[in-house]
């Protein structure tokens, strides 16, 4: 089970930042600092401020504030996410047979008395712990300097080990080997050594395990760096990381090394991983190095730069300025920011162990169920009960061929599937999408969660597109909702739509009509959406951004074939028109395009229907390799 500390820690430190701190740092040299490094635009209004509290409220960046010399030392403290408890020092796993040793721990006792991996602790203080449970290892435990004794099993033959409690150091990665050759690894922080910690759990264990279990749920981030060096040790050499900077820099994260294991990889993610989490988690998609399993993650792709007294010692004394400094990008060149990473599977938390159990325990010899997915092949375990796998078979995507064995493996749908195994589940595909052109793309959309229909697990395909609409749309997908107050003088906050509409406005993906309005109820035309899509394709992607960009500057020197396709846009349609049809190929080197369908079948003007919007969110989606 993860650590609820660091939820609780995190919640603290937000806090504490929301108090107005007793500051060394003056509002002019704040702002002096922000005008160096910051991201964002800085407000005309927090020129105004008259302190540091009213400035950062001003720039309205939640990643973004000062910290006083002991909310820094917390914050650091919560990076790293390292425990002292009061122990005999050992990682253990519970089995049938007693608390077996996987590592004596440095500076403890049971390292001192010379217990070693493989032990087994078969009774605490004389009371039997066969089998092992929370319970004796609570007895483990206790007041510094005291002493229990263990009984320990090696070779056959047991041993009396009198020991004394001491606080010991825990890492914030710990590896667990767990029954049916999986290796467990737990990490909930990136501090500046989890890299390297991870790499060596890997060489220490890799022989012993047939698969690995990466668990970021709970992980809210940390050092970029430990991040890059946990991809490494997954995948090798490679450029796994990019940082972009207002001022058009890029930093990029490469690393040389070669990948410490080849086994199948398994990793565990959460809304509550964030961050650094959410760039290893990226990068595994992106690589295609494993299977990803849980629910969407928190969509934090920014990063922030620590100005403290080691590198600015003018202006700080112990204290410091925490300043976001640029976007994340991913592997493929992709950001998290807001949209988070939706994982292969996306599975309920309450399922998320029993799922990912399922697919570790199965055996290619006579397995009922067949999963393939991304070209890996992975055999369900026979011995799932019914709720798990009526969760795996809700979270199946359309890509993902399932084969039932019925003395010989068909190919079967997943309701297919639930119907001969008697199971019940909620099926995420619309039933009203079967004949359509799109029902691909439609019900991936709906296993991801990213589309709402009707009702009734309806969809209504062939229903026209109004502006709201799309703007719920890419609400859901972008994982946005604006709280304020509305922009638009015709979209009412409290509406089914306006929390969207003002999302998607401020994400800069839409815009009004002029004179204050959007007209929600306004359909939507093809070179609308296709811009709309122009602009998300933008905002997901660096290297698309920088492609968009150079049309814009260049439109005028377009080569001609591309200069007639574009002739029927209006002039304000065509950069995104460009962006979705040439970028794929002229920037990412990929065959093919981000529409829906080929350029020369879409009329301008015509109006957009609902299914025609779903598969070209789709297709921008899938081409970024954000979905597979």
């Amino acid at each position: 089970m993860k650590k609820y500390l660091s939820r609780l820690l995190s919640a603290l430190l937000a806090l504490v930042l929301l108090t107005a701190p007793a500051a060394a740092l003056t509002v002019d040299q704040a702002l002096e600092l922000l005008e160096a490094s910051y991201y964002y635009d800085i407000p005309d209004e927090a020129y105004q401020a008259g302190s540091l509290e009213e400035l950062f409220d001003l720039l309205g960046d939640p990643y973004t504030g000062y910290m006083t010399e002991e909310q820094y030392a917390a914050f650091l403290d919560l990076v790293e996410d390292t425990v002292d408890m009061v122990g005999i020092g050992v990682s253990i796993q519970f089995t049938e047979q007693g608390i077996l040793i996987l590592s004596p721990l440095p500076g403890g006792s049971a390292e001192e008395a010379g217990l070693q991996a493989g032990d087994l602790i078969v009774a605490v203080d004389g009371a039997p712990c066969v089998p092992a449970g929370e319970e004796a290892q609570q007895r483990l435990l206790g007041q510094e300097g005291t002493q229990v004794t263990v009984t320990v099993l090696r070779d056959g033959e047991t041993r009396d080990y009198t020991l004394q409690r001491r606080a010991v150091y825990i890492p914030n990665t710990r590896i667990t080997l767990l029954e049916g050759g999986v290796g467990y690894v737990d990490c909930d922080s990136f501090g500046m050594d989890t890299g390297e910690l991870f790499a060596q759990s890997l060489q220490a264990y890799d022989s012993q395990v047939d698969c690995w279990v990466v668990d970021l749920r709970d992980n809210a981030g940390g050092y970029v760096d430990s991040a890059a060096d946990m991809l490494a040790a997954l995948s090798g050499p490679g450029r796994y990381i990019y940082f972009a900077e207002k001022d058009g820099q890029t930093a990029v994260y490469a690393r040389d090394g070669q990948a410490v294991t080849q086994k199948p990889l398994f990793l565990l993610v959460n809304s509550s991983s964030a961050s650094a989490s959410e760039a290893v988690a990226a990068g595994v998609r992106d690589t295609g190095r494993g299977l990803i399993i849980g629910g969407r993650t928190f969509g934090k792709g920014v990063g922030q730069s620590v100005l403290d007294e080691v590198s600015l010692p003018e202006y700080f004394d112990g204290d410091c300025l925490k300043l976001t400094t640029g976007r994340i990008y991913s592997y493929s060149g992709t950001t998290t920011h807001q949209i988070g990473v939706i994982p292969t599977l996306l599975v309920d938390d309450d399922h998320v162990d029993a799922v990912a159990a399922a697919l570790q325990g199965g055996k290619e010899d006579d397995p009922l169920l067949c999963l393939v997915i991304d070209g890996e092949i992975y055999y369900v375990d026979p011995g799932a009960d019914q709720e798990t796998l009526a969760a795996l078979l809700e979270a199946l995507p359309p890509q993902a061929f399932l084969f039932y064995n019925a003395g010989v493996f068909n190919q079967v749908s997943p309701s297919y599937a639930a119907n001969r195994l008697g199971i019940s589940y909620d099926s995420r595909w619309f039933s009203d999408v079967a004949d359509s052109p799109y029902s691909h793309a439609i019900n991936a959309l709906g296993a991801y969660r990213l589309l709402s229909g009707t009702g009734g697990s309806r969809f209504n395909p062939r229903g026209q597109l109004t502006r709201a609409q799309l703007c719920v749309m890419l609400s859901r997908v972008f994982h946005v909702s604006s709280s304020g107050p509305s922009r638009f003088n015709d979209v009412p906050q409290d509406s089914w739509y306006g929390p969207a509409v003002n999302a998607i406005a401020e994400l800069g993906l839409m815009r009004g009509v002029g004179g204050g309005r959007f007209d929600p109820e306004g359909p939507v035309t093809q070179e609308q959406l296709l811009t709309v899509l122009g602009h998300a394709a933008r905002y997901l992607s660096l290297p698309l951004d920088a492609y968009g960009a150079a049309v814009e500057q260049y439109a005028s020197h377009l080569p001609l074939d591309m200069r007639i396709m574009l002739a029927p846009y209006a002039s304000w349609a065509r950069d995104g028109v460009a962006v979705l049809t040439w970028g794929l190929e002229d920037v990412l080197g990929s065959s093919g395009d981000l529409l829906y369908t080929p350029l020369g079948r879409i009329d301008p003007a015509a109006p957009v229907l609902r299914e025609e919007a779903a598969a070209g969110i789709y297709a921008l989606l899938s081409g970024l390799e954000i979905l597979p």
